[in-house]
């Protein structure tokens, strides 16, 4: 039986890909490197130690982690304060179908704790979600099961009564690992993710509901409610 529904938050929740992509090109422009998209999106769905990890070998850069995730903070954050965080058209209203229809709601997202806060918050969706889970505060981040799994415990939820709702490849297959049924969203701004492991595909959350949503579980766990 379908319990709990688990969110990512980048290019699900908050439309915020093109956001990062931006704040890494400031990043890189202190040593004259050019990163294109194409070659940012194979990042997409993992956490920020392994984008920075990755770029500081893609381009041996004389940098530490730590700092350069400084220089990322200041720089996401002066441009969501110039921008604002773009919320996903439907989500809104398909969390509030979702809370009235008895599931628990959360999020697991790869970035750190204190950007899911001010995310939802500033989006005004802060108030549906019981538990917020960052991919740093587990030992392997997506495609490995371990945020999902965090998060169903933290729920009090098992695995096969959750379905995860995600955009990228990394996602989807974190998922299919802990045993949970899932919804991909494809989001262009995300890039040419691999979403073929998700029970089920939507490109609009604006047609997707509660009762949407138990289908696509019923989909991955035929005959149960």
């Amino acid at each position: 039986m379908l319990k709990s529904v688990i969110f990512d938050m980048d290019g699900v929740l908050v439309n915020s890909e093109p956001v990062h992509y931006r704040a890494y090109l400031m990043a890189l422009a202190k040593w004259g490197k050019d990163l294109t998209y194409e070659e940012y999106k194979k990042y997409i769905g993992t956490t920020n130690a392994v984008i920075i990890d990755g770029l500081i070998e893609k381009f041996g850069l004389l940098i530490g982690r730590e700092e350069f995730n400084e220089r990322m903070k200041g720089y996401k954050a002066f441009l969501y304060e110039r921008d604002g965080y773009p919320g996903v058209a439907g989500i809104p209203e398909l969390l509030r179908s979702l809370k009235e229809a008895g599931y628990k709601l959360a999020v697991a997202s790869s970035s750190p704790y204190e950007n899911i806060e001010k995310a939802t918050q500033a989006l005004g969706i802060r108030r549906y979600f019981d538990v917020l889970v960052s991919g740093e505060s587990v030992e392997n981040p997506k495609p490995a099961p371990d945020v999902f799994l965090k998060t169903a415990k933290e729920l009090g939820t098992a695995p096969e009564e959750c379905l995860v709702v995600e955009d990228s490849c990394h996602g989807v297959h974190a998922a299919r690992a802990a045993g949970m049924a899932s919804l991909g969203f494809v989001n262009p701004d995300s890039g040419d993710q691999d979403l073929s492991w998700a029970t089920a595909l939507t490109e609009d959350f604006r047609k997707v509901d509660a009762q949407v949503i138990g289908q696509v579980y019923r989909k991955a766990f035929p005959g149960k409610d």
